[in-house]
């Protein structure tokens, strides 16, 4: 799946983790969704030192055959009233200066086939907090400027994001996220079972992807590893670049690796009652690799 943009420690040395890159694809169909930054530039409202309003920093479009460029995830700087924005979430994390909020404005389109409707306003400005999604929070500790708190409303565990460097000679560098849980005790293995890390790499120069209009000659990409520290493997399921996003989970083994993350991060119950399994944790995985993906995004300066 391709989603498109609009631009408005755990060591792992002595385990050897076994790639999916060259293994034989199990699974029928394949999970794959693309999305993109949304091509129409953003007129941007002039300076203000008292912002009353949330501001669209980003807006993500979904990409599938058969159907025009959906808007579904948007990014928003939170206005200086917002105090009652993650009312909802277990955590309730309080916003500050420099954090940023995501919302999904439109279902993911799950089936080519079934595009669900959505009961989201037309106007463009209507934020309301049930879409509010997930909300990214900067550290307030000086000793880690680089980390950051990802809290998803509809979950019970959050994720710490930290900048980090991998590979052999830890020279990659890359961003790692892992679960926090406060109610599970330190001796509890689970928890830190599963690690998702975004990595950056050198896109190949005889790349085919094509630049929009505008976009900077960055040939630089990150790619998505999930690290299931239990099975001993490591898998990639997404990649970015400045332009957009790719979702692709081809094997059953990655498929229940994420399931299993799925039950880690103890989601509410309001998100599986009633609905179908598969589409439960295909929204959960899109909605992740967006979030983990704007949050890389801005220690990147890509949002601007």
């Amino acid at each position: 799946m391709v989603f498109q943009l609009q631009q408005p420690n755990m060591s792992t040395a002595s385990v050897f983790y076994e790639s999916d890159t060259n293994t034989p694809r199990h699974l029928t169909p394949a999970l794959v969704a693309r999305f993109k930054p949304a091509s129409k530039p953003l007129a941007l409202p002039p300076k203000s030192s008292l912002r009353l309003a949330p501001k669209l920093l980003l807006q993500i479009q979904q990409l599938a055959p058969n159907h025009r460029p959906q808007p579904v995830f948007g990014v928003w700087q939170p206005p200086f009233l917002k105090s009652k924005l993650t009312r909802d979430f277990v955590h309730r994390p309080k916003l500050r200066t420099g954090d940023v909020y995501a919302t999904l404005d439109e279902p993911f389109i799950i089936n080519s086939h079934l595009r669900k409707q959505s009961t989201k306003s037309d106007d463009p400005e209507h934020t309301p907090t049930r879409d509010i999604t997930a909300a990214m929070c900067q550290s307030t500790n000086p000793d880690t400027p680089s980390s950051s708190s990802i809290y998803f409303r509809d979950a019970q565990c959050s994720w710490s994001a930290r900048a980090s460097m991998a590979g052999p000679n830890h020279d990659i560098p890359s961003y790692r996220f892992t679960l926090q849980d406060e109610k599970s005790s330190e001796s509890d293995s689970q928890i830190g079972r599963i690690i998702l890390q975004w990595e950056k790499r050198e896109l190949p120069k005889n790349s085919n992807q094509k630049q929009n209009q505008g976009e900077s000659q960055n040939t630089d990409q990150f790619v998505l590893m999930l690290i299931d520290r239990q099975a001993r493997r490591k898998s990639r399921i997404a990649t970015m670049t400045p332009g957009g996003l790719e979702v692709f989970v081809r094997k059953s083994s990655i498929l229940e690796s994420l399931r299993v993350c799925f039950n880690l991060t103890s989601p509410s119950a309001t998100v599986t009652s009633g609905r179908d399994p598969h589409e439960v944790l295909e929204s959960w995985l899109y909605t992740h690799v967006l979030t983990l993906g704007v949050w890389v995004a801005s220690q990147e300066g890509w949002l601007g």
